[in-house]
């Protein structure tokens, strides 16, 4: 059986150091980062597709 992925990126830092770099790097950077709330993905889904 798979192990269920987990919405808690930092225990996948802890498991993956390599991971670990990355999501520091892609945080300075501004980067969307998996498992993290990403700001411009829930401004484009919040906003309507058509003008009122």
């Amino acid at each position: 059986m798979s192990e269920q992925p987990t919405a808690d990126p930092l225990r996948s830092t802890r498991q993956f150091p390599v991971y670990s770099a990355l999501v520091t790097q892609w945080t300075q950077a501004g980067r969307a980062v998996p498992g993290m709330p990403d700001r411009e993905w829930e401004r484009l889904v919040s906003t309507p597709v058509w003008p009122r």
